[in-house]
């Protein structure tokens, strides 16, 4: 019987922090400015390049579900981030009424008021006949540790 197996090639396509833009408000009548900071939020946009079904659980490193994302095939959805933070992912992909649990492995997210990140993280998945990939088990996937 051949066994499916997922292997999730992470392409990080771009990690890319971006300036804020400054503004200077100044009077005709002063000779002093004040500066207004524009406020972003950091953006990843998982991006599913397969026929799965995917469940992304988007961890905080440190433990505890900051996000569960669902991407049904050749779909995408951007997340929003407000503060710098490290991140490990979880995935749940179903194909054909099979399914496998994966280590998605970590990212970090960069927000301040001078930058933030703008990536994308896509997956493309395959079947193979041997054990390839960093599975893990269904009650790991599960765990919001």
């Amino acid at each position: 019987m051949k066994k499916f197996i997922l292997t999730v090639f992470i392409l990080v396509l771009g990690l890319v922090s971006a300036s804020t833009q400054n503004f200077r408000n100044s009077s005709d009548n002063s000779s002093s400015s004040s500066i207004t900071q524009q406020s972003e939020s950091a953006t990843i946009t998982f991006k599913n390049k397969s026929d799965y079904n995917m469940t992304l659980k988007v961890m905080y490193h440190g433990g505890g579900l900051y996000k569960t994302v669902t991407l049904s095939p050749q779909s995408s959805r951007v997340v929003s981030f407000s503060r710098s933070n490290s991140f490990k992912l979880k995935i749940k992909a179903v194909h054909n009424g099979s399914t496998s649990y994966h280590n998605g492995g970590n990212f970090s997210v960069t927000c301040t008021s001078t930058e933030w990140t703008e990536g994308e993280i896509s997956f493309m998945l395959s079947i193979y006949g041997n054990g390839l990939g960093p599975s893990i088990s269904a009650k790991e996937f599960e765990s919001n540790n």
